[in-house]
Formats: structure tokens, C-alpha cells, sequence
């Protein structure tokens, strides 16, 4: 939902506003759109505090939250960029 709405305000919001009928609803309901960032940063800082909670007692929990972190972020980031240099040396 998140993301659908901050998209609805990027791609709608952007345009001239309606006159009236269904196509002022939609523009209207997209001005709130930028609530989606919020939203993700609000749940993200929850779900990273409820894991670093529930694994607060065991050793080195620091250690294996940022090792869990990196294995599940950095295999896909190193992905992204091979991709964008083939992208780029192809062009």
C-alpha cells in the first residue's frame, strides 16, 4: 500500500487537477501519497527494534543481526550494480 500510493502521487499528483467527477476523487486522494514513505520507515525501525529485542539475551547479538543483514542485502546490491555495468557497457 506503502508503495502504490507514493507512486499514485508521483505519477497522478503530478498532473493538472480535474474539474470534477471520478477523475477529481482519484486526484484528490493521491495528495496523501508521500505518507507511504513515513509508513515505511515507521514499520522498518519496528521490525528491526522487534528483532533486535526478541534476540537481546543471546551473545553477540549485534554481531549475527548486522551478519543476518548484510546476507540478505548485500548479494542483491553487488547483483544490481553487475547488472547496471553490463546494462551500461552494452549501450
Amino acid at each position: 500500500m506503502a508503495i502504490l500510493s507514493l507512486m499514485a502521487f508521483h505519477f497522478i499528483g503530478v498532473l493538472p487537477k480535474p474539474a470534477s467527477g471520478a477523475a477529481n476523487v482519484i486526484y484528490s486522494g493521491t495528495r496523501f501519497g508521500w505518507v507511504g514513505v513515513d509508513l515505511f520507515f515507521v514499520l522498518s525501525g519496528f521490525l528491526i527494534t522487534g528483532i533486535l529485542l526478541g534476540t537481546k539475551d543471546a551473545p553477540n547479538y549485534f554481531r549475527s543481526f548486522y551478519w543476518r543483514r548484510g546476507l540478505r542485502i548485500l548479494p542483491l546490491y553487488y547483483a544490481t550494480v553487475v547488472l547496471l555495468f553490463w546494462v551500461v557497457l552494452a549501450m
